[in-house]
């Protein structure tokens, strides 16, 4: 019997550890595996002396050291990705364990019901900081020159501030002034990065609608006061977070489908 009681305590002590890799190779991994002449120190800078380059060239393709920042950040966003992955992963696995132990032991005390409870708001989080990780970075391996624009904000100099002078001015003249080729780019790529994040963001939400409606169907058939809150609080929960996964879906949606607009407003000042 002290076998079998430990075991769930194994199991949790193994995942926590786990848990507590993940967190620190997300934090540390991304920048490691994927740094080059490009790291996190340099990006900012990289990537503002490349696009000036890229917008007085005025075509299309990247010029190299632009070329080379946006493969770094690819890199990193691929492998905080999967990184993001396994945390999710270990924080179901941790939930499931949570769950069958609570069950087993439904008779313990006031204290133990609160450390279980506790535990499992914490496991919650990180759960629920894995999910969001893993669509954000998905989206910026899918679409990473997009994803680096908001490092325009800083850092500005004169040919710099020009460019973007330059790009609020054609975007003020579309649908019918000219656009440049490199403009024409970065308002595709700007409908990819959208884009992503919208079918991202409906499949959770379609997902958390599902999990809603199974607890709920479990709320109706439990006759246990304890496994009936328990119902209730995740149907709730689930509810919720489908109904911002759905209102995030709709507006990349639409960002997406008019993302020189989108684009605009960026460069005005918004996101």
């Amino acid at each position: 019997m002290s076998r079998l009681t430990a075991t769930p305590r194994r199991q949790a002590g193994l995942l926590a550890a786990l848990t507590g890799a993940c967190l620190v190779a997300f934090f540390l991994a991304p920048n490691e595996l994927a740094r080059g002449s490009v790291s996190t120190a340099n990006v900012g800078e990289a990537f503002r002396e490349g696009f000036t380059a890229y917008w007085a060239s005025g075509g299309r393709d990247f010029p190299a050291q632009l070329d080379t920042t946006v493969a770094f950040w690819f890199r990193f966003h691929l492998v905080k990705a999967g990184v993001s992955a396994l945390l999710l992963a270990v924080a179901a696995a941790f939930a499931v364990v949570l769950w069958r132990h609570s069950r087993q032991r439904a008779a313990d005390g006031r204290a133990a019901r609160l450390s279980q409870t506790l535990a499992g708001a914490l496991v919650g989080t990180v759960g629920l900081f894995a999910l969001v990780a893993l669509m954000a970075n998905l989206q910026g391996a899918a679409a990473p020159f997009a994803s680096l624009l908001p490092l325009l904000t800083t850092g500005q100099d004169g040919e710099l501030t020009a460019a973007v002078t330059e790009i609020r001015q054609q975007l003020a003249a579309s649908p019918d002034g000219r656009r440049s080729p490199a403009l024409t780019a970065m308002i595709d790529d700007f409908a990819v990065y959208h884009a992503v994040l919208a079918a991202l963001a409906a499949v959770v939400a379609f997902a958390l609608a599902g999990a809603s409606v199974m607890a709920w169907k479990r709320f109706r058939a439990s006759a246990d006061a304890r496994s009936r809150r328990s119902a209730r609080t995740a149907g709730l929960a689930s509810a919720l977070l489908a109904a911002v996964a759905l209102v995030i879906a709709v507006a990349n949606t639409m960002s997406a489908a008019d993302s020189a607009q989108a684009l605009s407003g960026f460069f005005a000042g918004g996101w």
